[in-house]
């Protein structure tokens, strides 16, 4: 996830290319040597408004632990493995297909990443791509504060 070249500071195009299934796309959010916030990828002279992959953080998180508990029993999500918890992932459907996404955590719920898939690369896993983001970028996100 985080090989060179790097699009948004952090992440690798060919992260990007491998979970979107996109070969031309821009990625806009943090720049190199920025605290990494966001990074928003779309589809390069696609009319279409919206992301293809959307990873943010959140410090802190404006939503809450119960909040995140709810939103995880509402769509029926499944928890990260245990080496990457806490969080879990979900599929919703939406108005351009499925849409996969990832949420994870510290134990304290006060920092928060997003990883968010639509719909991404036919014929892929979308949920190990989402828990592959999560587990490349947790150790450098949700480390913990020193």
């Amino acid at each position: 996830m985080t090989a060179k070249p790097q699009d948004c500071g952090l992440i690798s195009r060919q992260a990007i290319a491998r979970a979107t299934g996109l070969d031309d796309f821009l990625a806009t959010g943090s720049r190199p040597g920025e605290r990494f916030d966001r990074c928003i990828v779309q589809e390069l002279g696609s009319e279409e408004i919206g992301a293809r992959l959307s990873i943010t953080f959140d410090d802190p998180s404006a939503i809450s632990l119960e909040e995140l508990l709810s939103t995880k029993e509402h769509d029926k999500g499944a928890d990260l493995p245990a080496d990457i918890g806490p969080g879990f992932t979900a599929q919703i459907e939406g108005k351009d297909g499925p849409s996969t996404y990832a949420y994870a955590w510290t134990p304290d719920a006060r920092r928060r990443l997003s990883i968010w898939i639509t719909p991404g690369a036919p014929g892929r896993d979308h949920r190990a791509d989402a828990i592959e983001f999560v587990r490349q970028l947790k150790p450098i996100l949700l480390a913990p504060s020193k």
